[in-house]
């Protein structure tokens, strides 16, 4: 149909975005068969995979094996060989392919499609000079304590080790779609969510209405009620910046149009999808990649798209913001036992591979909220399937590894590393096992809020921490400062740009306006803003989180209506002992949807005592000691703009 050749002849103009180095083909000469890294594949379909040097090595194997017939070598160093080849329209990105039989040539480009009826952006304002180019990585499920970001060792070694890592950066709520939305739109849960649990409000109560039953929003999340794209988006104040934007992987897990909205120049997006054979929305057309193009693997669609699209941006004088999200590592949905889904070429990965056995892990605690205290131990067999989840993550998560190699190096290539900026999170963590659960998020402990956040760019200081609290809501407000824009009226979060560019003389020219900025805001200087802005920043982070309803994995129930809770966490060095690192939970149902009533259940946790929250000392806390933290949570709970911190 149209949209596959929509995909087709927009991919097939795209051979400069393949990670196929010169080498490659230096190499391929000497081998015996026709080889081509265009429209042929032997990863769909494939009986042997193995391990080779060169692709020369994968195509001597195939020459010797009368079986073969097609071979497929990846840079990873898989060696794929299939009885028959799969044939595609577009280029294969990483790969040298070769078969015994004469190969077709590779068909000429499709005329251009007719344009999609999409409004036309607004004009491109000129930028102001020192305007850095900024790229955002959000992995999706991606937990930080349980080892979720030992897979990278490209990006340790490219971000980390080059940049600066937050050490109590945590999401805002536990679950995919709120998470991204609140980083979209800097704000907290209570400022986006439906005004009750079904969604259901005056004004809409025809349109609320499905064959399905009341419309809860995109996880509760009231995208059409609160104007989201209209008001709220992130992508706006950066266009009236000057600014490119392209948004590229999974966005909201539902309502995402297929026009770019307001301030986005490229759009390639979805709700997750699948791994293999994904849709997205491409610039106002729906788009199925299921012709072998990138081995139809998402996050190399993901990819090899926002890489074509950067570099061409490199290449002018525009400054851009690239968001690239792909849907690794989470499960492919599905009923069973569902998994991630790595490409081919990982799929012997991390052979052996099991998920931490933390003191947690398996635990049963009768002393905490009834979802915690009625779980059964987990059986050996379901213990076995959450190990080869945490292996199928990290088979994922090699090819986001990927992504920011080719980025990064794409970028320094260029020669525009002094004026770019690269961050890395997720949109909430993970568990394997903790308090008997064998996968998910949707709760209120460490692992599923604390998320890796590693920022690389000019005037960071390489290989070093920081400390602050800090979460989400703050990601778009510390981007728009890196553009040197000030933190809007609309949003909760704060930027974080004057406490970790703390080498000034290196900062882009829009950069440093902000920080000057914030520092005249203080009544300080330059000098003296990290520590100014540090002394009056948070040392309590918000967490809400509204039950989604019965969830079920795993044989284990781990989400339900009444797994409502508002929480406090505390990360204040500078209180007594026995108070500087600590959690209030606060649980209810949907009937107290705006907690207007007393809480349920309550967990305290003092987590320098009990980093694993086993122990609940709610009953045994001093009277003074609740009260504050409950009136603390209470006040965040309520609040808007700049009265968040």
């Amino acid at each position: 149909g149209n949209s596959h050749k929509m995909a087709s002849m927009l991919l097939s103009l795209l051979l400069l975005s393949m990670f196929l180095d010169s080498s490659h083909a230096e190499r391929v000469a000497t081998c015996a068969l026709h080889t081509t890294s265009y429209g042929l594949t032997a990863q769909s379909k494939y009986y042997n995979l193995s391990k080779t040097k060169t692709s020369d090595e994968c195509c001597a194997l195939c020459a010797a094996d009368t079986k073969c017939q097609v071979f497929t070598w990846h840079t990873s160093g898989s060696c794929t060989l299939a009885t028959q080849p799969t044939f595609s329209n577009g280029p294969m990105g990483q790969t040298v392919s070769g078969s015994k039989n004469p190969l077709p040539p590779a068909p000429p480009p499709h005329p251009p499609a007719p344009s999609p009826s999409c409004p036309q952006p607004s004009p491109l304002p000129p930028a102001k000079k020192g305007s850095p180019n900024i790229i955002l990585f959000l992995t999706d499920d991606m937990d930080e304590m349980l080892g979720g970001w030992n897979a990278m060792s490209k990006s340790t070694t490219l971000l980390t080790q080059q940049g600066a890592t937050a050490k109590n950066w945590m999401i805002h709520t536990p679950v995919c779609c709120p998470s991204r939305s609140e980083l979209l739109t800097a704000r907290y849960f209570h400022n986006i969510r439906n005004p009750n649990p079904t969604g259901i409000s005056i004004s809409c109560v025809m349109k609320c209405f499905y064959s399905y039953g009341l419309d809860r929003g995109c996880m509760h999340v009231n995208v059409d009620g609160i104007n989201f794209y209209t008001e709220l988006y992130f992508a706006p104040h950066l266009r009236n910046a000057g600014y490119s934007v392209g948004v590229f992987g999974k966005h909201l897990n539902n309502d995402n149009p297929n026009c770019p909205p307001e301030g986005v120049e490229k759009w390639l997006v979805n709700g997750g999808g699948n791994y293999y054979n994904p849709e997205f929305a491409l610039d106002g057309q729906m788009v199925q990649f299921n012709n072998g193009t990138y081995a139809d693997y998402s996050t190399s669609v993901i990819g090899n798209i926002s890489m074509a699209w950067i570099k061409e941006k490199l290449q002018g004088e525009v400054p851009f913001m690239a968001y690239i999200a792909p849907k690794a590592p989470h499960i492919q949905d599905g009923p069973g036992w569902p998994m991630a889904l790595p490409a081919p070429w990982y799929n012997n990965s991390f052979p052996g591979l099991k998920a931490p056995r933390t003191p947690n892990y398996n635990m049963s605690c009768t002393d905490h909220h009834w979802l915690i205290r009625q779980q059964p131990p987990m059986t050996m067999e379901q213990a076995m399937y959450s190990d080869m989840l945490y292996r199928s993550r990290h088979q994922a998560l090699l090819s986001v590894d990927d992504i920011v190699e080719a980025v990064v190096g794409e970028v320094v290539s260029a020669g525009k590393e002094d004026m770019t900026y690269f961050l890395f999170t997720s949109d909430h963590g993970y568990r394997f096992g903790q308090f008997s659960m064998p996968q998910g998020k949707w709760n209120v402990y460490d692992n599923d809020l604390r998320i890796p956040m590693v920022i690389r760019g000019p005037g960071i200081k390489a290989n070093t921490t920081f400390d602050y609290v800090a979460s989400q809501v703050d990601t778009m407000p510390t981007v728009l400062g890196m553009a040197g824009v000030a933190t809007p009226e609309t949003m909760d979060g704060r930027s974080i740009v004057p406490m970790i560019v703390t080498d000034k003389d290196q900062a882009p020219a829009a950069t440093y306006r902000h920080i000057v900025s914030v520092a005249e805001d203080l009544g300080t200087s330059v000098d003296q803003v990290q520590t100014e802005l540090g002394a009056t920043w948070r040392t309590e982070q918000l967490i809400e989180y509204y039950g989604l309803g019965d969830v079920v994995r795993y044989e284990h129930l781990e989400d339900t209506d009444n797994n409502t809770f508002r929480a406090l966490r505390v990360v204040d060095a500078s209180a007594p002992e026995g108070q500087q690192n600590l959690m209030l939970a606060e649980f209810t149902s949907w009937a107290n949807w705006n907690f207007t009533n007393p809480a349920d259940e309550f967990e305290l946790f003092d987590l320098d005592k009990d980093p694993y929250q086993m122990t609940n000392i709610y009953k045994t806390a001093s009277s003074d000691l609740k009260a504050r933290l409950h009136d603390s949570l209470d006040k965040l709970y309520k609040c808007r703009g700049s009265d968040c911190n």
